[in-house]
């Protein structure tokens, strides 16, 4: 069966897997198209029968859980948002740039404080246009950048140039990077919102994140009519006991200050809608802040009433599926990440054998480690630069291979032909020479 798997920036992946496959088998070749191999940070989320938005298990059946017809469509998302200096692969860490973006562009995330919006506006131009140009055009790139995100003023278009300004030789992939880290220091980076109603009927929003769970509470601002959202409580992962949850509804139990067991009490629009949020709050508690996934976590199953009535009658039927989806914890999959990578370099550790000295072999070999990281990535940007050096400014395609004349600026055949004024000088063009130029041969071995 095929499955459509759309990325943030709109691209689809098509996808074909067994007909009886689970959600890893979708997942896997997804990760592998892109070239990742940091997928535990990765989820498949679909559209409920009421609008809900749905993880999809890995290790359940996929027919079993997506309620349309063939081919399945899927959204590729990031559902641990982990530290940036925790992702060890350029193609995750462009996967958490695309997302990010998209977040930002559906308001999921705001940026409360203009200068930091001008510099992640500025690193987005940069990571997609290069280097800033001294034209009106200039300008319009920044509104492009801006679209969804921002309304276009002369005060934020003159910030975002100032910070643009001194960006310049920065490559794409460092731009991203220092993009991915600057969202990172919002409230709400890797908070997973779910729509709810509180006890009193009060409309709220449900935040999940790394650190532990929070109680927004919706309000229709008097002078324009739009919601806002005020955090109403906080519940830090260290007092709350359990979560549960019980049709439409999911309870989360938790240690006032006195020490006496609480709970509060959310319904959620489905039962679909109740089994994520408490899925939610359990595997962002059990991949963040536990050494290892606990068993009963691991190992939890539930079964339909379709299922269980065909159990009856044939005990060979496999009918359970898992509740929770977390394999792994972020320390596991950061530690398994670098044995792999290390593992393809052909890098061969040698540890101690003398137990007393495990410590300082792991030091010793982390400082190591890290200075070869720090190498390879200052190599990966000079290759980096020398590549884009060599592509055409203006299509931003193919090679450059046409001098233009007198300005002595460079851009490919095609693009030389439709031009009556250099792109990069405005300097107008009087002839063109055809050059020819042998690339530079990079043995990365």
């Amino acid at each position: 069966m095929w499955c459509y798997v759309s990325q943030p920036n709109k691209v689809i992946l098509e996808v074909e897997v067994d007909q009886k496959a689970n959600g890893e088998e979708c997942l896997n070749k997804v990760c592998e198209i892109l070239g990742t191999i940091e997928k535990d940070y990765f989820g498949l989320q679909y559209q409920g029968p009421k609008g809900e938005q749905l993880w999809l298990n890995m290790r359940n059946r996929i027919d079993r859980q997506h309620p349309g017809p063939q081919p399945y469509r899927f959204q590729l998302r990031v559902k641990f948002y982990v530290h940036p200096h925790m992702l060890q692969q350029e193609t995750t860490r462009h996967q958490f740039y695309l997302q990010l973006k998209h977040e930002l562009q559906t308001k999921t995330l705001n940026v409360s404080d203009n200068d930091q919006l001008a510099l992640i506006l500025a690193l987005m131009t940069q990571a997609e246009y290069g280097d800033q140009i001294n034209d009106v055009r200039q300008f319009d790139l920044y509104q492009s950048v801006m679209n969804g995100i921002e309304l276009p003023s002369h005060d934020m278009l003159t910030s975002i140039a100032i910070h643009h300004s001194k960006l310049r030789q920065k490559s794409r992939v460092c731009s991203e990077y220092q993009m991915v880290q600057e969202v990172a220091k919002l409230q709400n980076y890797g908070t997973e919102f779910h729509k709810a109603v509180l006890e009193g009927g009060e409309a709220a929003q449900v935040g999940v994140g790394p650190d532990g769970v929070f109680v927004y509470r919706v309000c229709q601002d008097s002078i324009d009519q739009k919601p806002r959202i005020e955090l109403k409580t906080k519940y830090p992962y260290a007092i709350v006991k359990s979560a549960i949850h019980d049709g439409r509804k999911c309870k989360l139990y938790y240690f006032g200050e006195d020490g006496e067991e609480k709970h509060e009490e959310f319904r959620l629009v489905s039962n679909k809608a109740s089994v994520a949020l408490y899925r939610c709050i359990t595997e962002m508690h059990s991949f963040f802040n536990s050494d290892t996934i606990n068993n009963e976590v691991f190992q939890q199953r539930t079964q339909d009433l379709k299922d269980f009535l065909a159990s009856i009658f044939r005990s060979d039927v496999g009918s359970q599926n898992y509740v929770f989806d977390v394999q792994h914890t972020s320390r596991e999959v950061y530690d398994s990440t670098r044995r792999q990578l290390l593992k393809s370099q052909g890098n061969v550790l040698s540890l101690p054998n003398n137990s007393n000295n495990v410590n300082a072999g792991s030091c010793e070999f982390g400082h190591h480690s890290s200075d070869m990281d720090l190498e390879c990535q200052k190599l990966k940007e000079r290759i980096e630069k020398l590549e884009e050096s060599f592509v055409c400014r203006v299509c931003m395609d193919r090679n450059i291979s046409t001098v233009l004349c007198p300005c002595g600026h460079m851009i490919c055949c095609v693009c030389a032909k439709q031009l009556t004024d250099c792109p990069l000088c405005r300097t107008m063009i009087d002839n063109t020479q055809t050059v020819y130029i042998s690339a530079p041969v990079i043995n990365m071995t």
